[in-house]
C-alpha cells in the first residue's frame, strides 16, 4: 500500500468503513487512526515468538528482528517469550481455505487460454487443494480458524500484542522458491497465513537488511479490532529504528 507506516494510516482512514453489501463490515472508527499515531509511546510489554512454535527461521532474518527487539526493549518494554503459540502448522487449513476460494473463481477458465496465463505454481496448488477440497474439509478448515483464535485470545490476556517475524526466509527470484539458510522451501513463508485465518490485525515494519540486500521485516500482531494498537506500535518502531528505505545494494 505504503512504504511508511503513517501513509498506509492515511489511506485506511479513506478507505475504512461499512457497507452495506459487506456481511462483515464493521463501524465506523470512532476518530481518525492518523490522528492516533500522534504521542507514540512504548507499549509497556510485548510478547515475542521466534517460531510460532513450527516455523524455521532464517539466521540473518531472526538476527535483524532480534535486534529490533533490543532496541523496543532500550525504550522500556518488557519483552516477553511465548513460543510456542500454536502447537501445530495452521498451513494446511489455510491451503484448503484459500486454495478452494481460488478454484471458485478460477477453475471455470480451465481449458482456456486464461487458465494458462495463470501462475503454473498457483495453478498446481488450485488443482491440488481447491479442486479436491470437499465441503467438509472447508468446513474443518474453518474450524481450525476458530480454534487458533481462541489460543490467540488467551495468549492477548498475559500480552497486548504478540511480534514476530514477518516471514521465515528469504524471497527467491521471480518463479523461484524462496529459502532459509540457502535451501528453497514452500516454507519460507510461515509467519502470515495464521492471523489471515483469524482475521487478527497485523503490520510489518522493514527491521534492515540481508547480506544480499532484501528486507527484513518484523510483523506486529494485534487481538481483534485493536488495529490502532498494532498502528502505534508499527509507527513508534518505524520512527526508532529510522531504517534507511534505500537498500544497500
Amino acid at each position: 500500500m505504503a512504504r511508511r507506516v503513517r501513509d498506509i494510516t492515511l489511506a485506511l482512514d479513506a478507505v475504512v468503513g461499512p457497507d452495506a453489501t459487506d456481511l462483515r463490515a464493521l463501524p465506523m472508527p470512532d476518530t481518525s487512526w492518523s490522528r492516533s499515531l500522534q504521542e507514540l509511546h512504548s507499549p509497556r510489554k510485548v510478547g515475542w515468538s521466534a517460531t510460532l512454535g513450527y516455523a524455521k527461521v532464517d539466521n540473518e532474518v531472526l538476527a535483524l528482528c532480534e535486534a529490533a527487539l533490543k532496541t523496543l526493549e532500550g525504550l522500556g518494554t518488557e519483552i516477553v517469550d511465548v513460543d510456542p503459540v500454536f502447537d501445530e502448522d495452521p498451513g494446511m487449513p489455510w491451503l484448503t481455505l484459500a486454495m478452494a476460494g481460488d478454484e471458485r473463481a478460477l477453475g471455470h477458465l480451465r481449458g482456456t487460454e486464461d487458465w494458462d496465463r495463470v501462475d503454473p505454481g498457483h495453478a498446481s496448488m488450485i488443482d491440488r487443494f481447491g479442486a479436491t477440497a470437499t465441503g467438509a474439509d472447508v468446513m474443518a478448515a474453518i474450524d481450525a480458524c476458530h480454534t487458533h483464535n481462541i489460543r490467540l485470545v488467551e495468549l492477548f490476556h498475559q500480552v497486548p500484542l504478540l511480534l514476530t517475524p514477518t516471514i521465515a526466509g528469504q524471497p527467491g527470484l521471480i518463479g523461484e522458491q524462496g529459502t532459509v539458510n540457502g535451501e528453497p522451501t514452500p516454507l519460507w513463508v510461515s509467519f502470515t497465513y495464521p492471523f489471515n485465518m483469524t482475521r487478527s490485525p497485523a503490520g510489518t515494519v522493514c527491521v534492515g537488511f540481508t547480506h544480499a540486500g532484501l528486507p527484513v521485516g518484523l510483523q506486529v500482531v494485534g487481538p481483534q479490532h485493536a488495529d490502532v494498537a498494532v498502528l502505534r506500535a508499527l509507527a513508534l518502531l518505524e520512527d526508532a529504528l529510522a531504517i534507511d528505505r534505500v537498500a544497500p545494494i
